[in-house]
C-alpha cells in the first residue's frame, strides 16, 4: 500500500476544455481564418496562400513564407498553454532574411490562435521550414492528462522557410465559400498592400474589394489629391491591429494603421466598430515626406496640412457611417426607461431623444452601457426641473398646508428654508441618538457618546456654535500625563481622546485670530468628561477636571487669555457639588445627562416634543375618524333594520 502523503493528485482535461480556452477561435470558422492568416502576419510572411475546400475536396490548408520555426521553437510554443508571445519573443515581428519589411507590430499574444485548426478536425498537421530543416508534426485532441498530444512524424533537409498547416476538414467548411473567404480575409488585411494573399491560386486585390468599401476623392489644397477607401469588416475582428487609418505612398504601407487622427483617436480600437473599420489613404504626393525605413512621415507642414484634412473628412465620414448605429443605440436607450420617460412632459422627452443622439456624435468611444446610464442621469435631472417629484408631494398636502406653504415661502427662499431644516434636522437626530444612550448601562463612552458629544458642542451654549472647533490631540497628551501612563488607554484609532476606567475625556480648541486675521494661538478649549452610566459627580470629580484646566494651562500650548471650559457629565450630580467652579478664565461645570438634553431640547425650541405631540395628535385624529365612520356604519345598520321592523 504506498503512502498516500507522497502521491501527488494532477488535474486532467475533459474533452470540451479547448472550447472553453479558445473559444470561437475554434467553434467559428470566420475566426478560425482569421487567426491562422495572422499567424502568418506574426511570422513575418509577405506571402500567405489558403487552400479551401471546393466541390468533394475537403483540405483546408494555409501556408505562409515568413520565418518558419526550428523544431524546439516549434515544441516550445505550440505545447504551453496560453504561451506569452511578448515575454518569449517581444511585440514586434520577426522577418525572414532579405525581407524589405523593417517594423511590424504582432497581432498574437496569448497563443490561443494556434488552435484554430481545431475548428477543422480533430487533426491538422504542421509543416515548418527553418535553417535548412523542416520539421512535420500531427497535432491531435486528447483528453485527461493532456488537451493535445503533438507527434514528429518527419525530419528533412530542405532549403527556404515558413510553415504550412493543414487538415481533413471534417466540419465548419460549409458557412463560407471561397469568395467569401476572400472577402473576410481581405478586408481584414486590407491595411497593408504588402501582405499578400491568395485564396486556392487567386490574389485578393483591392480591386476584388471594390464592392466591400466605399471610395473617395479628397483635395488638399495645390498639395494633391488623396483617394480613400473605407473598408467594413462586418465581421468583427479580435482585434484592432488591422484597422483605423491605413496611409498608404505608392502601393506601400507607412507605418503601421491606428485610429490616431490629428487631434487625438477617431474612434476608441477597443470598440466592435473599431476593429471593424478600415480608412486606406492613398497619398502618393507625400512620397518625399516618408522616413527611410517607411515606419512614418517626417515632420513637415504639408504633413500637418493633410492629416488635418483626413482628420476632418473621417470624423464627419464615421459621423454619417455610424449614423444608422447611433439611431440603433438610442432605440434601445430609450426603450430601456420608457417609463420612467413617459412620465416626463413633452420638452422633457425631447431633450432627452436629442441628448441621446448628441452625446454619441461627440463621444464615440462611448459604450452601451455607459449611454445608458448618462440618460438615466438625464432623466433624473429633467424629473427634478420639471418637478414632477414635487408636484407629486403638493397633491397630498391639505389645504391648512398648502397655506403654511405659502406664508414661509413669502419671507424664505427655499434655499434658506432647507438650510435651517437641514441643520434642524441634524440636531434633531442628534438628540434623538443621545436619548438613547446616555441612561443604557452597556453605553460605549469612548465609541458612542463621545463621538455625539463632539458633534453637539452646541447644546453647551451659543459660544461653542462654530464650526472651528475640533479635537486638539496635542492637549489630550498634556492631560495624560497627569496619570503617568498607569491608568490611561491610548486607543490607535482616537489618539485626541483619554480613557479612563470611569470616563472617557474628549478635548476640543478653537484657533484665535489676530487684527489681521492671522491665526493667534488658540482662543478656547473645551473639555468633555463623560462618566459611566450610573456614576454620581462630586466635589472630587470637579477638583480632577480643575487639575485638567490647570495642566493644559501651564502646558505652554495655550496662552493666558486662552477660556477654557470644562464639562464634567454623569448620571447624576451631589446638590453640594452642582455650582460651577471657576478659576480665572478656567470655568469646570458639573451636569447630569438628564439636564444637558434638556438643554438640547430647549435650544431647538423642544421641536422634537412638539414633533412626537403633533404625530401623537395626528394618530389621535385619524382614530377618532375611524370610531366616527364606524359609529355612522352602525348607525345606518339600525336605521335599516327600523324600516324593516326587526
Amino acid at each position: 500500500m504506498p503512502d498516500i502523503s507522497q502521491l501527488s493528485i494532477l488535474p486532467t482535461f475533459g474533452e470540451s476544455f479547448l472550447n472553453h480556452h479558445a473559444g470561437k477561435i475554434i467553434t467559428d470558422p470566420h475566426h478560425a481564418i482569421v487567426e491562422l492568416v495572422a499567424n502568418c502576419w506574426d511570422a513575418g510572411a509577405n506571402k500567405v496562400e489558403i487552400s479551401w475546400p471546393t466541390g468533394e475536396d475537403r483540405l483546408v490548408m494555409i501556408e505562409d513564407n515568413g520565418v518558419g520555426m526550428t523544431c524546439d521553437e516549434f515544441v516550445q510554443r505550440w505545447k504551453e498553454l496560453s504561451y506569452n508571445r511578448l515575454q518569449y519573443q517581444g511585440s514586434k515581428v520577426e522577418f525572414p532574411k532579405g525581407s524589405k519589411k523593417t517594423t511590424r507590430t504582432a497581432f498574437g499574444r496569448n497563443g490561443i490562435g494556434r488552435h484554430a485548426m481545431f475548428c477543422f478536425a480533430n487533426q491538422y498537421y504542421v509543416e515548418t521550414r527553418k535553417d535548412g530543416k523542416l520539421h512535420k508534426f500531427r497535432v491531435e485532441r486528447s483528453k485527461g492528462s493532456t488537451p493535445f498530444i503533438i507527434n514528429l512524424e518527419e525530419e528533412k533537409k530542405v532549403k527556404g522557410h515558413g510553415t504550412r498547416i493543414y487538415t481533413n476538414a471534417e466540419q465548419n467548411i460549409s458557412d463560407m465559400d471561397s469568395s467569401q473567404l476572400a472577402d473576410l480575409i481581405g478586408s481584414r488585411f486590407v491595411a497593408d498592400p504588402g501582405f499578400g494573399i491568395y485564396v486556392n491560386g487567386d490574389p485578393v486585390t483591392l480591386e476584388d474589394l471594390k464592392h466591400l468599401c466605399d471610395v473617395y476623392s479628397l483635395n488638399i489644397g495645390n498639395l494633391g489629391t488623396v483617394e480613400i477607401r473605407r473598408f467594413d469588416s462586418e465581421k468583427t475582428g479580435r482585434t484592432s491591429k488591422q484597422s483605423g487609418l491605413a496611409w498608404w505612398v505608392n502601393h506601400r504601407l507607412v507605418g503601421e494603421s491606428t485610429w490616431e487622427g490629428d487631434d487625438g483617436p477617431l474612434l476608441d480600437a477597443r470598440m466592435n466598430i473599431g476593429k471593424r473599420i478600415t480608412y486606406v489613404i492613398e497619398a502618393d504626393y507625400l512620397v518625399n515626406f516618408v522616413k527611410p525605413d517607411w515606419s512614418g512621415f517626417s515632420a513637415g507642414p504639408e504633413i500637418n496640412i493633410t492629416r488635418r484634412k483626413i482628420t476632418e473628412f473621417v470624423k464627419g465620414n464615421l459621423q454619417d457611417f455610424l449614423g444608422d448605429i447611433r439611431k440603433a443605440r438610442k432605440r434601445a436607450v430609450l426603450s430601456k426607461n420608457q417609463d420612467a420617460i413617459k412620465r416626463l412632459p413633452l420638452i422633457s422627452r425631447e431633450n432627452i431623444a436629442e441628448f441621446a443622439e448628441e452625446v454619441q456624435e461627440n463621444c464615440p468611444t462611448l459604450n452601451q452601457r455607459d449611454l445608458n446610464n448618462t440618460v438615466k442621469t438625464l432623466i433624473n435631472l429633467e424629473e427634478s426641473r420639471s418637478g414632477y417629484g414635487l408636484l407629486e408631494k403638493l397633491s397630498k398636502l391639505n389645504s391648512n398646508d398648502l397655506d403654511n406653504l405659502d406664508l414661509i415661502l413669502e419671507e424664505w427662499t427655499v434655499a434658506d428654508a432647507k438650510k435651517v431644516l437641514d441643520e434642524l434636522r441634524y440636531r434633531i437626530d442628534l438628540i434623538s441618538q443621545l436619548e438613547k444612550l446616555v441612561d443604557a448601562p452597556t453605553a460605549d463612552e469612548l465609541h458612542d457618546l463621545q463621538p455625539l458629544f463632539e458633534r453637539g458642542l452646541w447644546i453647551f451654549g451659543p459660544e461653542f456654535e462654530s464650526i472651528s472647533f475640533t479635537s486638539n490631540q496635542s492637549l489630550a497628551t498634556v492631560v495624560k500625563k497627569l496619570f503617568k501612563g498607569g491608568v490611561v488607554d491610548s486607543p490607535r484609532k482616537r489618539p485626541d481622546f483619554v480613557i479612563l476606567p470611569d470616563s472617557s475625556i474628549g478635548i476640543y480648541s478653537c484657533d484665535a485670530f489676530d487684527e489681521n486675521h492671522e491665526v493667534s494661538g488658540t482662543a478656547t478649549v473645551i473639555v468633555v468628561e463623560l462618566k459611566k452610566g450610573g456614576f454620581t459627580i462630586s466635589y472630587n470629580e470637579k477638583d480632577q477636571a480643575m487639575k485638567y484646566a490647570r495642566e493644559i494651562r501651564g502646558s505652554g500650548k495655550v496662552n493666558k487669555f486662552t477660556k477654557i471650559t470644562c464639562y464634567v457629565l454623569g448620571a447624576s450630580v451631589e446638590t453640594s457639588a452642582g455650582d460651577p467652579a471657576t478659576e480665572g478664565s478656567i470655568t469646570v461645570s458639573p451636569r447630569a445627562y438628564n439636564t444637558v438634553l434638556k438643554q438640547a431640547h430647549s435650544r431647538t425650541f423642544n421641536l422634537l416634543k412638539k414633533i412626537e405631540a403633533l404625530n401623537k395628535f395626528e394618530q389621535c385624529d385619524k382614530d377618532l375618524e375611524e370610531i366616527m365612520r364606524e359609529d355612522s356604519q352602525i348607525s345606518l345598520f339600525l336605521d335599516e333594520d327600523d324600516m324593516f321592523g326587526t
